[in-house]
C-alpha cells in the first residue's frame, strides 16, 4: 500500500505545484510590451525657386533676295519670321526674360548684326527682334537703354513666348550665310 500512496501522493504534489505555478503567473504576469513610449521628428525640405528654358529653335529667314529701290540701288527686302521657346518656372516664382545683342562685333540691341561666314566678307546684315506681331517693341537685354522685356509667373509647366524678327530694309550685302546667335536670359 505504501506504493500506491506514495504515487498517488506524488501525483497530488505534482498537480498541487502546477496550480500554484499558475496562479502565482496570474498575480505577477510577465511584461507582454503593452507599454508604449513614443517620439516625434520633423521632416521637411526647402523648395527653390527654380527656371528652365527649353524648346529654343533657330529664326531661320531662309532666302532673300534684293530688290531695287527707286534710286536703282540694289536693297534687300523686309522679311519676316518668328521662332518659339518655352520657359518653365516653379510655381510662383517671378521672372524676367531678355535677349542680347547677339554673338556678332558692334551689335547692339537696338541696331542687332549678322555676318557673313565666308572668308573676306565684312558685310553685315541688320535685323531687330520684337515683343510683338506688330514689330513695334524691340526685345531688350536688361541693360538701362532697353527696358523692353518679358515679365511672368511661373505655374510649373512651360510657357511659351514668340520671338518676331525682321531683316530691316539696307543695301545688298555680298551674298553669303549671315548669322548670329542671341542668348536669352531669365533672371529670377
Amino acid at each position: 500500500m505504501n506504493k500506491g500512496t506514495s504515487g498517488i501522493a506524488a501525483i497530488g504534489l505534482a498537480t498541487g505545484a502546477a496550480l500554484l505555478s499558475r496562479g502565482a503567473s496570474a498575480q505577477n504576469p510577465i511584461s507582454s510590451g503593452t507599454s508604449t513610449r513614443t517620439a516625434t521628428f520633423m521632416v521637411s525640405v526647402i523648395v527653390d525657386s527654380d527656371c528652365l528654358i527649353s524648346g529654343t529653335n533657330a529664326l531661320s529667314f531662309g532666302h532673300t533676295g534684293p530688290r531695287l529701290k527707286t534710286s536703282a540701288v540694289a536693297a534687300l527686302a523686309q522679311t519676316d519670321q518668328a521662332t518659339h521657346f518655352s520657359v518653365t518656372c516653379s510655381k510662383n516664382t517671378r521672372y524676367t526674360l531678355y535677349l542680347d545683342q547677339g554673338s556678332v562685333a558692334n551689335s547692339t540691341v537696338n541696331a542687332r548684326l549678322m555676318a557673313g561666314t565666308n572668308a573676306g566678307n565684312t558685310d553685315k546684315l541688320l535685323y531687330q527682334l520684337y515683343l510683338d506681331p506688330a514689330y513695334s517693341t524691340m526685345w531688350g537685354d536688361a541693360s538701362s537703354s532697353s527696358s523692353n522685356n518679358v515679365s511672368g509667373i511661373g505655374n510649373g509647366a512651360p510657357q511659351a513666348y514668340t520671338v518676331y524678327g525682321r531683316i530691316l530694309d539696307q543695301n545688298m550685302p555680298n551674298s553669303d550665310l549671315y548669322s548670329s546667335i542671341i542668348t536669352a536670359s531669365l533672371t529670377f
